[in-house]
């Protein structure tokens, strides 16, 4: 009875730290759940993960656009540019950078802590 209470205490710790380390560290967020809501998102800070779809780049200013399984998003970095097709995983502030009827330009402006991170080696 001791051993299986033990164990289950294990299990529940286990679980309990998995779960709260989620929350802590934020998970990544689904593109289409952003750029559907923007307004539930705008000013919070996001991770996304996904694949780079475009880049442009002029006199050292652009942006690059992220696809993941479910849409896209335009990214205004503050770093490096990543190359097209490299999988990454970005940190930022979602913004809704304009509202015209119903259309909509979503961004996420790079930044935080993270950044842009390499989740993939494509050399």
């Amino acid at each position: 009875m001791k051993v299986h209470l033990t164990k289950l205490s294990l299990i529940v710790l286990f679980l309990l730290s998995f779960v709260s380390c989620k929350s802590l560290f934020g998970g990544t967020e689904k593109i289409a759940d952003i750029t559907k809501s923007p307004s539930k998102y705008d000013g919070k800070i996001v991770n996304v993960k996904g694949k780079v779809a475009e880049s442009f780049l002029v006199f050292g200013a652009g942006y690059f656009v992220i696809s993941d399984e479910t849409g896209s998003i335009t990214v205004v970095p503050s770093k490096t540019f990543p190359k097209v097709n490299e999988e990454v995983e970005i940190q930022g502030t979602v913004k809704n950078a304009f509202v015209v009827g119903d259309m909509s330009l979503v961004v996420i402006l790079e930044g935080g802590e993270e950044g842009k991170k390499p989740t993939g080696d494509n050399r």
